[in-house]
């Protein structure tokens, strides 16, 4: 372990940590969302069977925050893999190259949800569909599959490339950490997508970003409460331009924030990729300026002298005025 925690929690942290689990209450789907993904997720798969683009679809299912459970109100995407023949593609159908080209797929998948969903609109995305429904976005996501393992190949719009990822691994990554810890990650990354969802603009990031660096961490340090894991992960993340730190960091497990470097999150699914490119150095400095901002509010927290007091500032630590 490469974090010395806490002392035993003292009074106050009990009355944060009750505060917490009823952050966490507001801050879930609603059962009519979570009903209403449900049934437009199993309703576009079913309009997917049929026609041509059916016949070139193996198999389809959930993936994302959705799937994992670490969603948080308002549930607005969901997102489905679709598993795709590639031979049913000009391309790899007449043997020119092993995959049709990304940016086609793409565009064949769009051109079939809009014949389908006529007064609804759907886009291409970098590596997605998106079906605008009146109360949701489904985000689709043509793949094909790596035989004899978890590994897929997700088409890239922009670069024109076949990227390599593992949905099925990010989950198993996230049921591991979660389980290491007494099932507390899932409602610290629900609470950690709470406070970066309340940034401002030029310093959030996003919220994939914040669960793989979330899991990253737990998988390799143990926490005692709801309250820990959120001062762990704050403390962390500002520690890389801070010195006054609530933990000794003896470790960064591959996480990198710096002058040079910028931003590196490795993924969890073992691709060798970073799901933090693409973050710019000044937002970066303002996610890390925020955490410490945020962990000072902790701590103001747990030496509130009344519990107005210490609400105001777990409140503000999380930025969840007006929910």
């Amino acid at each position: 372990m490469s974090a010395v925690p806490r002392a035993a929690p003292a009074s106050a942290d009990v009355v944060v940590e009750s505060e917490l689990r009823e952050i966490l209450r507001r801050i879930e789907p609603t059962p009519t969302q979570k009903d209403g993904a449900r049934r437009s997720q199993a309703n576009l798969r079913r309009q997917l069977q049929g026609g041509g683009i059916g016949e070139r679809i193996l198999d389809a299912y959930l993936s994302g925050s959705y799937r994992r459970k670490t969603a948080i109100y308002p549930l607005e995407d969901v997102d489905i893999i679709i598993a795709i023949d590639p031979k049913g593609w000009p391309a790899a159908m007449f043997g020119l190259s092993d995959k049709p080209q990304p940016s086609i797929v793409l565009q064949s998948f769009a051109s079939a949800l809009r014949y389908r969903y006529s007064e609804t609109s759907a886009f291409t995305q970098r590596r997605s569909v998106r079906l605008e429904l009146n109360h949701l976005h489904v985000d689709c996501v043509p793949a094909i599959a790596i035989e004899g393992s978890d590994f897929i190949w997700v088409g890239d719009r922009k670069e024109d490339v076949w990227v390599k990822s593992s949905p099925k691994r990010h989950e198993a990554a996230l049921i591991e950490a979660n389980q290491q810890n007494d099932g507390l990650v899932v409602p610290i990354v629900k609470l950690l997508k709470c406070w970066n969802s309340g940034l401002p603009k030029s310093a959030r990031l996003r919220s994939f970003v914040v669960e793989t660096a979330a899991v990253t961490l737990f998988t390799r340090t143990r926490v005692a409460s709801l309250l820990d894991g959120l001062l762990m992960f704050l403390d962390f993340i500002a520690h890389f331009a801070s010195d006054d730190n609530e933990y000794r960091w003896s470790s960064t497990f591959g996480i990198r924030m710096s002058w040079w470097d910028s931003m590196t999150v490795p993924d969890t699914a073992g691709t060798g990729g970073n799901v933090a490119a693409g973050v710019e150095h000044g937002q970066m400095r303002a996610f890390q300026r925020h955490a410490e901002s945020s962990r000072e509010h902790l701590r103001k927290a747990l030496s509130a002298r009344s519990d107005g007091t210490l609400q105001r500032h777990l409140w503000s630590a999380l930025n969840v005025e007006g929910r």
